[in-house]
């Protein structure tokens, strides 16, 4: 996989820029789609935001929470299944 470059700029109060044809393929992303970021330490990851199509789906902010922790506690959680 390579490394796909763009330039930023300021539309409002915002910094934007623009997801190439390769991503929107890639992620399967349409006009009109939710993406998340996932910040961690120097890097940011972007996905496609799951579906909301229920009050059962789980909160992102939920899943980041659970997602640090486990990282927090990976060691601790690896001893714990080796027992």
């Amino acid at each position: 996989m390579g490394t796909i470059k763009r330039s930023t700029r300021k539309s409002g109060h915002s910094i934007i820029t623009t997801l190439p044809p390769d991503v929107l393929t890639k992620l399967n992303i349409q006009v009109g789609d939710k993406v998340e970021f996932i910040l961690s330490n120097d890097r940011v990851e972007l996905r496609k935001a799951a579906e909301e199509n229920s009050s059962q789906s789980v909160s992102t902010d939920f899943l980041a929470m659970v997602e640090e922790s486990m990282a927090e506690y990976d060691e601790a959680l690896r001893n714990l299944v080796e027992r």
